[in-house]
């Protein structure tokens, strides 16, 4: 059984202000049970804080308002609605639900637009500003991914210096220019879906779907104005042209579910009845096997898209929603969301894969995905910075583009990302010193601008921030811990140089179209030493050398000589070039002339050149 496409809106699911105005509306509250299910529900019963306002008295379960059920070819629909209009107000309710053995549980909603303060409630807003006063403007031009660089944000860690009582949210307004002189023209924001309790997180553990998390919605000022700051914000993203892409969670979510507690059996909820592909341990997957849950997670990703005017989706653990074979799960979310963005006249929305295994390629080549995120540059960028050497395969590794194919489709590299730690505490974490040889990331970030792949940059990395997570807590769940971002690191001996850097590497990439293309010599690479035209890994010298070209902006042919040391030492080399004449060296801001395709100069440590011909 499939489900039209925002079911959930069309059928006014969750708690919402069913009529009125700014000031005052009665309150409607809605849940459904996929036909086929039952659920052996004889009672729902709503309670919550908004009880006063109706007479009653707060969190008075015994006496909430029972939910009539009405049956439809879809499946159940239970409702109330209150007699008379309650004030304008943040309110927070939970449903009592009794079951046919007698069984009596407390459950939050999963189709709510709001988490609550805490105790896994759910939120509703009567009155407030209206949707129509909160509308997201679409981007001037949306661009294909090849054309981004992406800037993975928390909004919690970005805001927590500065932000006070406000809401993240809010807050995240403020560094916006911040972000523009950086360069950066899209944010991907860890996920905004409601948590299931209030402790810091980072978000992979859904809850619920539809609701924005409390923590990152609220502010003290102004309850009643939570999705519209998410609105104001991703407008504001907007008018500043960037690009707003969602993290996404669709394999799993939290043990608690709602859907999973509102059913009596947990073998009865469709939801999460069965095994789907792969596992998460210590969380809920969700079982792609039923229809209903295709439709589910297809629902939340639309209301998203048509709600807050996204710009892309990046679908967290996909490998474990995935059979090869079998359409259901990410490949037939993936074609349903280009279905609709398609229909609604939409192009380059961007849909990336975290599909961490040797299956990533060929699923974005068969599906309707834009890109995979590839740790492989990662892995070879630690290395080097922990060991002092050099792999051969760190070419390769540039040239992660080679293995997609398709219009606008695109690998996504990193140095690192909220996986892992910090790529500056690496450079210097042999030597119990962190940041402090920050300077040996400058080689890694070059290389990252000038790969055949989308580039990823975690907030803070362009100032080298420098916090350390453990790669596995056993467990413990220590890895989820707060990484907060120290602006003042932006002006400082060792955030400021670097931060230059990116400046300039973000307006580089922006600058050259060339440098965006899939043209990449040499395509790969395995040897311990460059070859007779200088390309290629020296691993004694830690040198890496290639070749980049394409059309520019200006319908000319751009070529490019990339060389970079990672070493602390300074490395002589002899460099072949296309064509003689004077190359740009694009980050010195000089030239360089070339006599007989060649040039010999001396690579500075920890640094590069990026040579250009126009």
């Amino acid at each position: 059984m499939m489900l039209p496409p925002l079911f959930h809106v069309t059928q006014a699911l969750g708690a919402t202000q069913s009529d009125g105005d700014e000031a005052s509306g009665r309150i409607k509250f809605r849940l459904f049970f996929p036909a086929g299910f039952d659920p052996n529900i004889t009672e729902i019963r709503a309670a919550g804080d908004f009880q006063p306002q109706l007479g009653g008295v707060v969190w008075d379960f015994a006496n909430g308002f029972a939910l009539t059920k009405t049956t439809q070819a879809e499946g159940d629909f239970w409702e109330f609605v209150s007699a008379t209009p309650i004030p304008s107000g943040f309110y927070q309710y939970k449903y009592q639900v009794t079951f046919t053995d007698g069984t009596v549980r407390k459950v939050t909603d999963p189709y709510a637009r709001y988490s609550g303060t805490d105790s896994q409630n759910a939120g509703v807003v009567i009155g407030g500003s209206r949707a129509s006063d909160n509308t997201v403007s679409p981007l001037p031009l949306r661009k294909p991914l090849r054309d981004l660089v992406v800037y993975e944000m928390h909004p919690g860690d970005f805001t927590d210096e500065y932000r006070g009582l406000r809401a993240p949210f809010d807050a995240v307004r403020d560094k916006l220019q911040y972000l523009v002189a950086l360069g950066v023209e899209a944010i991907l924001f860890m996920p905004w879906t409601a948590w299931h309790n209030k402790d810091y997180d980072w978000g992979y553990a859904p809850f619920q779907y539809f609701a924005v998390e409390y923590a990152y919605a609220n502010d003290l000022a102004r309850p009643n104005e939570k999705l519209s700051l998410l609105k104001q914000l991703i407008d504001e993203c907007h008018k500043a042209n960037i690009h707003v892409i969602m993290d996404g969670v669709f394999n799993h979510c939290s043990e608690d579910f709602p859907y999973k507690q509102l059913y009596r059996n947990d073998a009865d909820c469709p939801y999460t009845a069965g095994p789907f592909g792969g596992t998460f341990p210590g969380l809920q997957d969700l079982d792609f096997n039923n229809d209903c849950t295709q439709a589910f997670i297809r629902d939340v990703c639309l209301y998203w898209i048509s709600q807050f005017g996204i710009d892309g989706i990046r679908f967290d653990n996909t490998v474990n929603y995935y059979v090869a074979g079998n359409p259901r799960g990410i490949p037939q979310l993936l074609s349903d969301i280009q279905s609709y963005v398609t229909a609604n006249g939409q192009s380059n929305f961007s849909m990336t894969l975290e599909h961490l295994d040797l299956s990533a390629a060929a699923l974005v080549n068969s599906s309707d995905a834009t890109s995979y995120w590839d740790n492989q540059l990662y892995g070879e960028c630690f290395f080097q910075l922990y060991n002092g050497a050099i792999n051969p395969v760190y070419l390769a590794a540039l040239n992660n583009s080679q293995y997609v194919n398709g219009p606008g489709k695109i690998a996504t590299s990193y140095l690192s990302n909220h996986d892992h730690s910090a790529v500056a505490w690496q450079a210097g974490a042999k030597f119990s010193e962190g940041a402090f040889r920050w300077y040996r990331t400058q080689p890694h970030a070059i290389a990252l601008f000038t790969s055949s792949a989308a580039p990823l940059i975690a907030n803070g990395q362009e100032f080298a921030e420098d916090h350390w997570i453990p790669e596995d807590d056993h467990g413990t769940g220590r890895r989820i811990r707060p990484r907060p971002l120290r602006w003042a690191e932006v002006t400082d001996g060792y955030g400021a140089p670097l931060l230059a850097l990116y400046t300039q590497l973000f307006q580089i990439r922006k600058a050259h179209p060339a440098l965006r293309s899939q043209n990449f010599y040499p395509p790969t690479w395995n040897q311990p030493q460059r070859d007779a035209d200088g390309f290629g890994v020296d691993v004694a010298q830690q040198v890496v050398v290639f070749h980049r070209w394409g059309t520019g902006t200006a319908g000319t042919l751009e070529r490019f000589i990339i060389a970079l040391n990672f070493s602390d030492q300074a490395q002589p080399v002899e460099l072949q070039f296309p064509a003689n004449g004077a190359w740009a060296d694009l980050l010195a801001a000089t030239s360089v002339t070339v006599a007989n395709f060649r040039l010999t100069l001396t690579l500075e440590p920890n640094w590069g050149h990026i040579f250009f011909l126009g």
